[in-house]
């Protein structure tokens, strides 16, 4: 990389570090308080619980819902090892990237590429970002539409799910809109705890329904392992949980006082909440249902309790569109953005001001055009989602093309390609094949998946 190449990268990561719309977090002085204090207390900006339910919020969703129907397919010991492995697949990706963005002074996962792997690397990863965005915020409609429908039918209205699926769009779309012009995780901090809560209530409620009344017939049969070629597609579409590796650098801006070792706790208790919850309503599900479990569980459920559940869930699917159109924006940001930085250099209309030892950057109507990525990019992602929603038929299809192959790609194979790249010299081997291994089992998988 020549000197002009990291010279404008430095410009670049200063630039979009002192104009991305999300706002240095303003910390008082850390107190030591205990223990209740610091799990139940008002969640602080930049600290690590709001930083841990901000990772939880995409990970807790309608995915998990399937992974009984999985070990139905695959045997129950095989799924809880898959649900292990993409677990701690996830979990290496994300100390990877933050290892490799500390180290290159990194704000965003655009610049990290850059920095490490190239222009041209830069670029296909944002095409492919916003591509698996789009096609993840479809997925969270279509199973909103899906979730209205099934409370429509607790209450034994007789609808049309077509004809619901669009009133549902024309009447949610507009809150929602409202909620996705949020700039920061921090002012959606209890959008996300909603999601969580409504998961954990989810979770507590299927496996005390098991433990309490056992299997629902007594010819129930327990397949523990029977593996064959699907195991891909089982794999792609238990590492599609895990994917919230976005959310990444939003989290790392925000944190109050950012050390590796902070954000270490974070990717490991993330990481383990969702091994136990995924675990727990995997094993309490099919032990529940056997060979009757439908493709999410909670469809075999009834009754008020788990109509409570199913309402929880719709309204994190509600709320978890806002979160995924924050860090999808936040790569259109750095792609446009970074264009309008060099067509401003080229025509020498970027002005360097130095004052007090500090470097600022002052761009020609640069507020009025980031103001304007804001604002298209939010509606394009809404709107577009929301078509995409009504045009799609089958959404597990889509599923595993997210998680096997865009999903794989955007965790697995460019962080593992940014860890041979800048630790050659101090590589660890067992992470390579890991990273590998999660590449070649999700790119079989999303092409199996298809056939």
């Amino acid at each position: 990389m020549s000197y002009s190449q990291v010279h404008f990268s430095d410009m670049q990561s200063t630039f979009i570090s002192n104009y991305m719309e999300m706002e240095e977090p303003i910390q008082e002085k850390e107190q030591q308080l205990n223990w209740c204090q610091r799990t139940f207390g008002p969640m602080k900006k930049g600290g690590i619980r709001m930083s841990i339910i901000s990772l939880l919020a995409p990970c807790l969703g309608v995915g998990m819902l399937g992974l009984p129907y999985r070990a139905k397919e695959q045997g129950l010991i095989t799924e809880l090892l898959l649900i292990a492995l993409c677990g701690i697949i996830s979990c290496v990706s994300m100390h990877i990237l933050s290892w490799s963005a500390g180290d290159l002074q990194c704000s965003s996962y655009s610049e990290l590429i850059q920095m490490s792997l190239g222009n041209k690397m830069k670029r296909l990863f944002e095409i492919l970002t916003i591509c698996y965005c789009l096609l993840g915020i479809t997925q969270i409609q279509i199973s909103f539409q899906l979730f209205i429908y099934e409370l429509f039918r607790y209450f034994e209205i007789a609808v049309d799910q077509r004809e619901l699926a669009i009133i549902v769009q024309l009447i949610f779309i507009i809150p929602n809109l409202l909620i996705s012009f949020q700039k920061t995780l921090y002012k959606l901090r209890y959008f996300s705890l909603i999601g969580v809560i409504s998961v954990i209530y989810i979770t507590s409620l299927t496996s005390l329904d098991y433990f309490v009344r056992g299997s629902y017939n007594d010819n129930i049969k327990i397949k523990l392992i029977d593996v064959d070629f699907s195991i891909f597609t089982t794999f792609a579409m238990t590492f599609f949980c895990y994917i919230c590796h976005l959310f990444i650098f939003p989290i790392r801006k925000e944190l109050h006082n950012p050390t590796i070792s902070r954000q270490s706790k974070i990717w490991k208790r993330q990481s383990l909440i969702c091994y136990i919850v995924y675990s727990i309503i995997c094993i309490s599900g099919y032990l529940r249902f056997g060979d009757d479990t439908k493709a999410w569980v909670i469809n075999n459920y009834h009754g008020d309790f788990f109509f409570m559940g199913k309402l929880g869930m719709s309204f994190a699917l509600f709320f978890a569109v806002p979160l995924n159109i924050l860090a999808c924006r936040q790569i259109i940001h750095d792609m446009l953005l970074s264009d309008e930085m060099e067509y401003q250099i080229k025509h020498k209309s970027l002005r360097i001001q130095a004052q007090d030892g500090k470097i600022t950057f002052e761009v020609d109507s640069v507020d009025s055009f980031r103001s304007k990525i804001h604002i298209y990019s939010t509606l394009s992602l809404q709107f577009g989602s929301a078509i995409l929603a009504l045009i799609l038929p089958n959404i597990n299809r889509y599923v595993t093309v997210l998680g096997g192959l865009l999903g794989t790609t955007m965790v697995c194979l460019i962080p593992v390609l940014i860890y041979l790249r800048e630790y050659r010299d101090k590589l660890n081997y067992y992470i390579v094949i890991l990273e590998i291994t999660g590449v070649v089992f999700g790119w079989i998988g999303a092409v199996y998946g298809q056939f």
